[in-house]
């Protein structure tokens, strides 16, 4: 699975997840631009290493993903990343929590897959689109009512694209993780003990997820391996999602 002469533009780029897919791109042939709201310090370095372009971007600012997009380099892959998460009970749930992964998760990945798409329509070579989604976009999950709604709903955006756009070759899938040791959820791993141990208990397959399987199975669905996948969820979640406990 080889992308050389391809561009490959991510947001939510700054974050483990996301520079996993960079370097897992870059590694095989790929030009890579990492979007996000900000640069953290830390991770500069390993954008140097990867060899990939960085430019901020609010996903939730209608003219500023406008203007970002069309100011890339022609997009052959477009992966919509970004992604927030607050927990809490349906009951105690903030309407500025619920509205911020609503305006990221959801809105956030409509405006990029949007633009991206325009560009690859207006280009008329084809291209792939991918979101990251997650286990629970099919799954009702205490205290997450927020993040599983936000999550199903932009599933349902890329199937929808994935229709509208298979005229143009355009492709339109979704990556799934379960329980990712990185990122956010390694953060709730780190302090909650109980969520520690309820997940690792939970994955059939015994084990969490790694940031590198994520970004395998996201090189997989943009490659020509995948040629005749659109529309559809790859589940990268070790079996969580089949309710061992």
């Amino acid at each position: 699975m080889k992308f050389d002469n391809k561009h490959v533009a991510i947001t939510g780029g700054a974050g483990e997840i996301g520079l996993r897919i960079a370097r897992e791109f870059s590694s095989r042939g790929a030009a890579v631009t990492l979007l996000d709201t900000v640069l953290p310090d830390a991770v500069g370095p390993e954008i140097q290493e990867i060899g990939a372009q960085f430019r901020p971007l609010d996903v939730t600012n209608p003219q500023a993903v406008a203007s970002v997009v069309e100011s890339l380099p022609e997009i052959d892959i477009a992966i919509a990343n970004a992604g927030v998460h607050r927990g809490a009970r349906a009951l105690d749930l903030s309407f500025a929590d619920w509205k911020l992964m609503l305006d990221v998760n959801l809105t956030g990945v409509f405006l990029f897959s949007q633009a991206a798409a325009r560009r690859m329509v207006t280009r008329g070579v084809g291209g792939t689109i991918l979101v990251t989604g997650s286990w629970v976009q099919n799954v009702p999950n205490v205290d997450n009512t927020g993040y599983c709604t936000s999550k199903a709903a932009a599933a349902m955006v890329a199937r929808c694209m994935a229709l509208e756009l298979g005229e143009h070759g355009i492709r339109v899938n979704v990556v799934a993780p379960g329980i990712v040791d990185a990122g956010m959820a390694k953060r709730q791993l780190q302090i909650d003990p109980d969520f520690a141990k309820k997940a690792t208990q939970g994955i059939p397959l015994g084990r969490l997820q790694t940031a590198e399987q994520i970004a395998q199975a996201a090189v997989f669905l943009c490659s020509d391996a995948a040629e005749s996948i659109t529309g559809a969820t790859l589940l990268v979640d070790g079996g969580l999602s089949l309710f061992k406990y």
